[in-house]
């Protein structure tokens, strides 16, 4: 709850729209949260962003451009499971197969956090 009206609005979430985008959200960042990744204050408001960014274009049918396979192997398995984990559940409700550039997105976050802990 913490980072959600700044992102409603930013991402410029309509009322008509505002009801199932927060229940998403909220379902995504549960399920983020319940993984073993620690995402620092920038961090989480980055992925929160994404999330939001994510959800806005599944329900309006408006997914990002394919990117080509070979970038899609810069992110580990474990960042993939991570990553269906939180945003697969997005595609499974709006009835819409699971896009892999959209979950190589949110892969990222979780590739990022892994490497932050790797580093301590």
């Amino acid at each position: 709850m913490k980072y959600l009206n700044k992102i409603l609005e930013t991402n410029e979430i309509t009322p008509d729209m505002r009801e199932k985008a927060e229940r998403l959200y909220l379902e995504a960042k549960s399920r983020a949260e319940n993984l073993p990744l620690t995402f620092g204050e920038d961090a989480q408001l980055m992925l929160s962003n994404h999330l939001m960014a994510l959800i806005k274009r599944v329900l309006e049918g408006r997914l990002t451009d394919p990117m080509e396979e070979e970038m899609l192997s810069e992110i580990s398995e474990k960042a993939w499971e991570y990553a269906d984990i939180i945003a697969g559940p997005l595609f499974v409700e709006a009835g819409i197969e699971k896009d892999r550039t959209e979950l190589f997105l949110v892969g990222t976050h979780a590739e990022m956090a892994m490497a932050a802990e790797a580093a301590r």
